[in-house]
Formats: structure tokens, C-alpha cells, sequence
């Protein structure tokens, strides 16, 4: 820091000398001089400091002698004193008073000092460990039905090792280990199982806690967000469905009609076989289907209701048809060893679904069909004791086969005709021979060509008998192993509606 402290003349061009106490040296304020002075080349000057003036800066005066200079006596509160090596000093003594206001102001920082220190001890505790974790939160996602990769929970301690416990509050949600020590293995595995649940967004909470720290309890939040189960995968699978005409629905009501579902919490998925006999055994089909008051709709909420009620586990079902405003409405099962199963139990009344033969009879009292379902195919409906497996395989081989029957019965029909015919013709001409030897017509020779001729065409008509006698016994066969519910399509499936 440079003063402004002023002498009076500088040797050699009288102008003002000052003092730059940065430096210890006296500089000339003559611009064109610029004459720079040590202490011992002003020997011949004395300098003494003189009061402030109203500007604040120092002015010092100067006495010139012919060989001696004696500075002037300053007083006691700004006294000058050059020493060697140095231009100046502070005074030695300082007066009693500025100690004794002193010591009290360094005390009441001294005390407020150790009080902060005692407060931080107390509500910040940096002696006690924190508890806590690597990640806020976990999230797991499935999109195949299978379940997710597993996820690591680090418990951390800010100080020395602790112990802990950690639980959470959801079934599918496992953690293992449950409790440990943060100088041992931290690590905890989150695995989920997403058997039993639906498609949706889960959410859980992992609590970690201790008596050790500071905060005695952390929450982790775990939340699974489910898309597609094995269920709902297997079921598009079966009915080649994607997400733009197969809708799956869990504990919702039907959004038409006044139906009201009844589920079961503990009801379970059957087997092919417990599912036959359950339905064999309902008696929903004997109901009559009354055109606006109880139709397939109510069919099918009654059969849910009673397979929840039996402990087996329903879906209602809705499904529309191309080019057909008029829908219709059956269950849904999943089986265990067979996969989803639908069954329409439509009691008789129901028009639209009439015989394929008119020669063929409904039976009066059971209308329990296995029904064949696929978007873009034909709607198919087979007799519960014919069907032999719920795949829509099954229903284009037994559409085969009664396409084959039908076309058999057409051969059998022509031929049994060409028999009659040729049956009648043998007639006649059995009763032309008798005529012709009666009368002596023709002679033996001719006789005896027409005799062979008959016993001919007999031995072939006899072998056309055997024929269709065999062949119609092959399609009462045949008409027995298809059944008697050779029902005609309700159209060509669009879309599906899954209400489980």
C-alpha cells in the first residue's frame, strides 16, 4: 500500500518529495525528475509528520540546516522513527484500556464457538451411522409372459457396520437374503414370480430397518409392470389374435347387457377331463332361448357364474362376425393340459343355429357344444361327447369329415338309384325270357344267350346289393361317430372380447 506522506524539496529540483512506504525510498513528484532517495542520502532533511488534513492525507514538514537536520518531535499518537532497515514503527506501548475492552471480546467468541461445537454434536451426530441404498427405486417389466431378470438392493452404512432386516409387502416379490450386515454381504436379490397375476402395473414396498442409526428405517419403492402373461400369450396363440381384434379383460363386467359376474377368488384352472364333466353335468343348456329376454348373453353369464361358484375358474366371451352387426356370447376355460377351451351351452330356440341336414335331429334336451374359435375363420360348434380335443384342428377335421360323409352320401344316393333302375330293367327282362320260352319264339340257342345274360347282370346286381348294404352301414356308422349336432356356422369370426 503506498502513502501519500510529503517532505518538503527534493535536492535537485526543490519540488516535494514523499514517502513510498511499499519500497522504504522517498520519490520526487517532479514528473521530469523522478529522483529517487534512500533514508541515508537525505541525512541533511528532517522530516516530522503534522496534523491530517481535512482530506485525510498526511503532510509532513522539513527544516533545512547547513550540516544538520534534526526531525521535528511528533506527537505521542504518530511518531516517525526511522531504524535501520526500516523507515518506521508503531509505537511499543499501547494504553491499558484497549486490552481490558479486548479480553471479553475474545471470551464471548471462545464460548460461542464451543456452543455451535455442542449443537453440531447434538443434531447432526457424526458419530452415529446413516443408513441407506444404493438405487430409490426398482422397476420390473414383462412383456412375455415369463418372469423378469433379477435386480440387487446395496444396504450402505456412512460409518461403522450395522445390522439389518428388510421385508416387503407383495406376494410376487422375493428378498434373499431378509437380513445381514453392512461389513458382511449387502446385497440383497429382488426376484418376482408373476405366476397367478394379470396383466396391469403392481406396486411394492421394500422396507429396510435398523436400531443402529441414525435413520432406523429406508422405503424402497418396486413397482411390475405386467403386459402379456403365459395366459394371455397362450390365448392369442390359440385364436391367432393380435392386439387390434382380441381384447383380454380381468374382473371387469360385460360393457353391454345386465350381467353380473360372480368370481371366485379360489377358483382354479381344471383339467380337460374335469371340464367335460363339469359341463355334462350343468344344466344351464336346458334352458329355452327366448328371443330378447333370455338369449345367449344369459346363457353364458349363468355358466360363469356356476363353474366360479364350483370352483372352477370362467371367462364370459363376446365375439362379433364380419359383415354381421349381430354378435354372439359363450365362455372361456384354460385348462391346465389342453389350454383355453370355449363352450357354448345356447339352449334350443336359437335360431341361427340350425341343422346342416334337415334330415338330421337336434337332440331335445342337450345343447352343450365345443366351440372352435379363430379370427378371419368360420365359427365351429361340435357336440361335447364328439368333440375330442378344444384345437380348432379338431374342427376342420371333423368338418372334413362330414364333408366327406356328405359327398359319400351323394355317391351312395346315385348308385343306390342306378341299382333301382337296373334292378327294374333285370325285371323286365327276367319276365321277357319267361314270355319268350313260353311262346317258343326264339330258338335255344338265343334262349340259352339270354339266360347267361341275366345270371350276369343278377351276380353284378347282387354284388351292387352287397355294396350298398356295406355302404350304408359305413355311414350310419359314420353318422353316429360325427353325432347329431352338425350345426351350420354362425359366420366368419372378427373380433374377441375375453372377460375373465
Amino acid at each position: 500500500m503506498r502513502a501519500d506522506n510529503t517532505v518538503n524539496e527534493c535536492p535537485e529540483c526543490k519540488h516535494r518529495l514523499y514517502l513510498d512506504i511499499n519500497m522504504l525510498v522517498w520519490r520526487c513528484t517532479n514528473p521530469k525528475c523522478k529522483r529517487i532517495y534512500k533514508y541515508e542520502e537525505l541525512s541533511g532533511i528532517s522530516v516530522t509528520r503534522v496534523n491530517e488534513t481535512e482530506e485525510g492525507k498526511d503532510q509532513y514538514r522539513s527544516e533545512t540546516g547547513t550540516g544538520n537536520h534534526k526531525p521535528r518531535e511528533s506527537d505521542a499518537h504518530n511518531r516517525f522513527e526511522p531504524s535501520h532497515g526500516s523507515s518506521y514503527r508503531h509505537p511499543a506501548n499501547r494504553e491499558p484500556s484497549e486490552k481490558s475492552h479486548r479480553v471479553p471480546i475474545i471470551i464471548g467468541i471462545t464460548l460461542a464457538c464451543i456452543v455451535a461445537v455442542i449443537m453440531f454434536i447434538i443434531f447432526v451426530d457424526p458419530f452415529t451411522p446413516t443408513l441407506s441404498a444404493n438405487l430409490p427405486s426398482f422397476y420390473f417389466t414383462v412383456y412375455d409372459g415369463l418372469n423378469p431378470p433379477i435386480q440387487t438392493l446395496e444396504v450402505e452404512s456412512s460409518g461403522r457396520a450395522i445390522t439389518w432386516s428388510a421385508t416387503d409387502d407383495a406376494q410376487w416379490l422375493r428378498l434373499d437374503p431378509v437380513d445381514g450386515s453392512t461389513d458382511e454381504d449387502t446385497l440383497i436379490t429382488l426376484s418376482v414370480d408373476v405366476s397367478g397375476l394379470y396383466p396391469g402395473e403392481y406396486d411394492s414396498t421394500i422396507t429396510i430397518h435398523t436400531t443402529e442409526a441414525k435413520n432406523t428405517i429406508i422405503d424402497i419403492l418396486a413397482k411390475l409392470r405386467i403386459t402379456e402373461t403365459k395366459e394371455t400369450l397362450g390365448i392369442k396363440e390359440a385364436v391367432l389374435g393380435t392386439a387390434d381384434n382380441l381384447e383380454i379383460y380381468y374382473d371387469i363386467q360385460p360393457p353391454t347387457g345386465d350381467y353380473n359376474l360372480v368370481n371366485n377368488p379360489n377358483a382354479t384352472n381344471p383339467t380337460w377331463e374335469e371340464l367335460l364333466q363339469f359341463i355334462t353335468s350343468d344344466d344351464t343348456d336346458k334352458e329355452p332361448y327366448i328371443e330378447d329376454i333370455y338369449m345367449c348373453g344369459d346363457f353364458a353369464e349363468t355358466l360363469h357364474n356356476n363353474a366360479e361358484q364350483e370352483g372352477i375358474r370362467a371367462a364370459w366371451v363376446g365375439i362379433h362376425f364380419a359383415d354381421d352387426i349381430i354378435g354372439h356370447a359363450l365362455n372361456a376355460f384354460n385348462t391346465i393340459d389342453e389350454g383355453v377351451v370355449f363352450v357354448d351351452c345356447t339352449g334350443g330356440g336359437f335360431d341361427v343355429v340350425a341343422p346342416s341336414f334337415g334330415d338330421i335331429q337336434i337332440h331335445e334336451s342337450d345343447y352343450d357344444r365345443i366351440a372352435y374359435i379363430e379370427i378371419g375363420e368360420d365359427y365351429g360348434a361340435v357336440a361335447l361327447e364328439i368333440a375330442e380335443w378344444p384345437q380348432y384342428t379338431f374342427y376342420e377335421h371333423y368338418e372334413y369329415q362330414w364333408e366327406r360323409y356328405k359327398k359319400r352320401v351323394e355317391r351312395f344316393n346315385i348308385r343306390a338309384e342306378e341299382y333301382g333302375v337296373r334292378v327294374e330293367e333285370f325285371g323286365r327282362r327276367v319276365d321277357e325270357y319267361g314270355r319268350a320260352i313260353s311262346s317258343g319264339t326264339y330258338d335255344y340257342a338265343t334262349l340259352q344267350m339270354m339266360s347267361l345274360d341275366l345270371e350276369r347282370e343278377a351276380e353284378e346286381l347282387e354284388r351292387e346289393t352287397e355294396y350298398l348294404n356295406e355302404e350304408a352301414d359305413y355311414l350310419n356308422q359314420l353318422i353316429q361317430d360325427l353325432g347329431y349336432y352338425p350345426l351350420e356356422s354362425l359366420g366368419v369370426v372378427s373380433d374377441i372380447k375375453i372377460l375373465w
